[in-house]
């Protein structure tokens, strides 16, 4: 009982301090661009529990306004949209209500956050996850009707996306690792939606494309 008590002690004391370490502003909150670390370092981690999004959450409460809140907004629909496909290879469950919270998370970021903290060199990305969403939802109209938006309006503001992986998948050859032209990127996935009747194959085609530029 004795060694149980120190142990929770102990862990109590580690937690203490890290929080109170994280106190940037006075009053003792915790600086938002702190919170997004944690956020990013949860994300990264490949958790589930949904504490990446609490603290991005608490990162755009610290900051409103600021671009530490914009690239947390975006990277809520980023947290949701890699649950889905993480809770579908490592546990074979298909969690639907992850895809509709990253639909919800991308779409407020390009309406709400990416003017309004000068994070608009992310929308194009915003709206290529977008597209992809829809079409794991089997939407295929909107996810064709989100590039036509990529095509026309977000290059105005945002020329390239960044793609690591297309989605989310713990395999190596998955990797992309590169900036791609925003225009040329959601014309090409336009066609291979157009031409692939397969979610899977879509996704396949994109991700060979992607890395043979």
């Amino acid at each position: 009982m004795t060694k149980l008590i120190k142990t929770l002690f102990l862990t109590y004391l580690i937690c203490f301090v890290t929080i109170g370490a994280l106190g940037q502003k006075s009053g003792g909150s915790v600086d938002g661009a702190k919170l997004l670390e944690l956020g990013d370092y949860y994300y990264r981690s490949n958790d589930v529990s949904d504490a990446a999004d609490r603290y991005y959450q608490q990162a755009i409460d610290s900051s409103p306004g600021s671009q530490t809140a914009g690239y947390a907004q975006y990277n809520r629909g980023n947290y949701w949209f890699r649950k889905f496909y993480v809770l579908q290879e490592q546990r074979s469950k298909a969690d639907h209500s992850a895809l509709s919270q990253a639909e919800r998370h991308y779409y407020n970021f390009v309406d709400k956050f990416a003017k309004q903290t000068n994070t608009v060199g992310l929308v194009a990305d915003a709206e290529f996850n977008l597209a992809l969403v829809y079409l794991q939802q089997g939407n295929r109209e909107y996810a064709i009707g989100w590039l036509n938006h990529l095509q026309a309006e977000a290059v105005k503001q945002d020329q390239s996306i960044y793609v690591y992986k297309v989605v989310w998948s713990s395999r190596t050859g998955d990797v992309v690792d590169r900036n791609l032209d925003a225009a040329q990127l959601a014309a090409y996935a336009r066609s291979a939606i157009k031409k692939n009747t397969d979610t899977n194959d879509i996704i396949l085609d994109i991700k060979r494309w992607c890395q043979s530029q």
